[in-house]
């Protein structure tokens, strides 16, 4: 187990800082480019293939298919206000709904505002929507794969490792996402700016990308035990501590927001049961699947993929625990139960590609076995390809 750091770290001197940052850049710039490639190719390959009916395909030997600007663009624009997307799009566009709280039917009170301001505010600048959101989209995944690359390196010690994290980070099965302007971008590179700040005992900046993650969804308030976990292991001093206590600001400005224009503070949650989810039991989902292994997707839920990436996610919680790394560790498992509290394994895969602590535990086990971490990689692909090209296709397999 690796030993936990006891004392401040000395600060960095900005040039050191700078170097490390070109560094992480040059190392996460070529997993980003190809994964982003391949998913833009399916993105835009799969529409124009579909496109073709089948008895063509059968009778017609003159078909061709052109992967061109056009295509490209068609795919993308009209994916990027497909599913929440299209919440997203209506929040900065027209933003929140104002009127009396009430379950009658659905509302954007459930989507935090972070992202779609960022939007709006990229859309004044540029004076267009769709490309905004895209380019913002792939900005904030560049800088997240960037951030994990340093974070990983300093856990370990290990710019090989640090490699293997972003790889599978960038091949996730959800990365399709993070294209698309979705919040995985943004709450991705928040969540791991506020780990590798508190790794180095830097528990304002911590505490500010904990704000940015809270105001971009519910689940930045796991920040708050999970830094917890890592201020512990530290000198734990008072005042760091209150340095993470902005890590709430944004769902508190949020909530008052809510009250404002509902009388609901608590709109955001309260609007969940529209869309069908209540608390349950976390086994249940699990159960659900076991009793049941061969019914591999329903709609919306490819559960075989889900069920996957929760087995990994246990096995990486109990790989940060034993190594040290005690807020990965709580990050993840609050993630993990956050979804497994509402009776499904809907969107796991989603949820947990944005925990650091999976690629961390990722890029550990293929430094234990190269074998491993390249069968974990290639299955992982193997799940990214079929669900970007069930997701290009509109078919409702892995779409949430």
């Amino acid at each position: 187990m690796e030993s936990v750091v006891v004392g401040v770290q000395p600060a960095q001197a900005p040039t050191r800082v700078m170097a490390d940052v070109r560094e992480a850049m040059r190392r996460a710039l070529v997993p980003f480019l190809v994964s982003r490639l391949i998913i833009v190719a399916i993105l835009a390959l799969v529409p124009v293939i579909l496109a073709i009916p089948a008895e063509e395909w059968r009778t017609s030997d003159s078909i061709s298919i052109k992967l061109n600007g056009k295509a490209i663009a068609e795919g993308l624009q009209r994916l990027a206000h497909a599913n929440d997307a299209g919440w997203y799009t209506d929040i900065a566009r027209n933003g929140y709904e104002q009127r009396p709280f009430d379950t009658t039917k659905q509302a954007n009170w459930a989507f935090f505002p972070l992202h779609p301001y960022l939007w709006r505010g990229a859309a004044a600048v540029t004076g267009e929507w769709v490309w905004s959101g895209i380019v913002l989209a792939n900005a904030l995944s560049f800088l997240g794969l960037s951030l994990l690359w340093l974070l990983v390196r300093r856990l370990t010690d290990s710019g090989e490792r640090a490699d293997d994290a972003v790889l599978f980070a960038a091949f996730w099965p959800s990365a399709y996402f993070m294209v698309l302007p979705h919040t995985e971008s943004l709450f991705f590179a928040a969540v791991t700016l506020s780990f590798l700040a508190a790794k180095s005992q830097r528990w304002w900046l911590a505490g500010l990308a904990g704000m940015f993650a809270g105001a971009t969804r519910l689940n930045g308030l796991f920040l708050m035990p999970a830094l917890f976990a890592r201020w512990w292991h530290s000198p734990r001093r008072a005042a760091d501590l209150l340095m993470l206590a902005p890590i709430g600001f944004g769902l508190l400005a949020f909530s008052l927001y809510l009250w404002g224009i509902t009388g609901n503070a608590l709109a955001f949650k309260d609007i969940q049961v529209t869309w069908g989810r209540e608390l349950t039991m976390p086994w249940v989902a699990l159960l659900d699947y076991l009793d049941k292994p061969l019914r591999v997707a329903s709609p919306w839920n490819p559960k075989v993929v889900h069920f996957g990436a929760t087995v990994l996610a246990i096995a990486s919680i109990v790989t940060c625990w034993r190594r040290g790394w005690r807020g990965l560790a709580v990050f993840t498992a609050l993630t993990l139960m956050a979804p497994l509290l509402t009776g499904t394994l809907m969107s796991m895969t989603r949820y947990l590609g944005v925990a650091p602590g999976v690629f961390v535990a990722l890029s550990v086990w293929a430094g234990e076995s190269r074998r491993v971490g390249q069968l974990c990689l290639v299955v992982s692909g193997i799940a990214l390809t079929l669900l970007c090209t069930a997701f290009a296709a509109g078919l409702n397999l892995g779409g949430a």
